[in-house]
């Protein structure tokens, strides 16, 4: 990819969403990373000549040293992804551990954002978080919190269970599913 051009990284995803179109089920580009992902050693194979070759169809170049090949375990856009499973990767789990208690305006958009962004790992995220937004509202953007206890036990609760390993797996569809209401699990009340 050219350096210095204004756009360049948008007309570069673009035209990496071209190269893969109809490859969706089993490839997902990201800039100039792809994630290639299979059920079986056979598919895999498969999937990544298919993504080899339509790289190859389009004159692009693959530098090897850069690439990583059948892992079991891939980091990709702050996640841990393999064998049907997701969960937040190490460093930003130990990120959202340490932030401070937001006692601004723009700290509780920050802390917001980094929980949000893990979002699928938090059951009822909205309805937790409720308390925090409606500090947010109101002319002043950059002012102070009027914090008290709720707030920090709000935080605390959001900080405990993206650290607490939680884990996302894919559906089988081949076991039952037991639905469970979410409020039961943090104690809550009934919504």
């Amino acid at each position: 990819m050219p350096f210095g051009l204004k756009n360049a990284p948008f007309y570069f995803s673009k035209m990496m969403s071209e190269i893969l179109d109809g490859g969706d089920e089993y490839a997902v580009p990201y800039l100039d990373d792809i994630a290639i992902f299979s059920r079986t050693w056979d598919e895999n194979l498969q999937h990544l000549q298919d993504v080899l070759e339509r790289i190859k169809r389009v004159k692009l170049t693959i530098k090897p040293s850069k690439c990583k090949f059948v892992q079991d375990e891939v980091q990709y856009l702050g996640h841990i992804a393999g064998h049907g499973k997701r969960s937040p990767a190490e460093l930003k789990v130990k990120a959202i551990q340490n932030f401070p208690i937001p006692t601004t305006k723009t700290e509780m958009r920050a802390f917001l954002g980094l929980e949000g962004y893990y979002r699928q790992h938090i059951p009822m995220i909205s309805i937790v978080t409720t308390l925090l937004t409606d500090l947010l509202k109101g002319r002043n953007k950059k002012g102070n919190n009027e914090w008290n206890e709720e707030c920090t036990k709000t935080v605390e609760l959001l900080k405990n269970n993206l650290t607490s390993k939680p884990i996302l797996h894919a559906p089988d569809f081949t076991k039952h599913f037991i639905l469970q209401l979410m409020s039961q699990i943090w104690g809550m009340g009934s919504y």
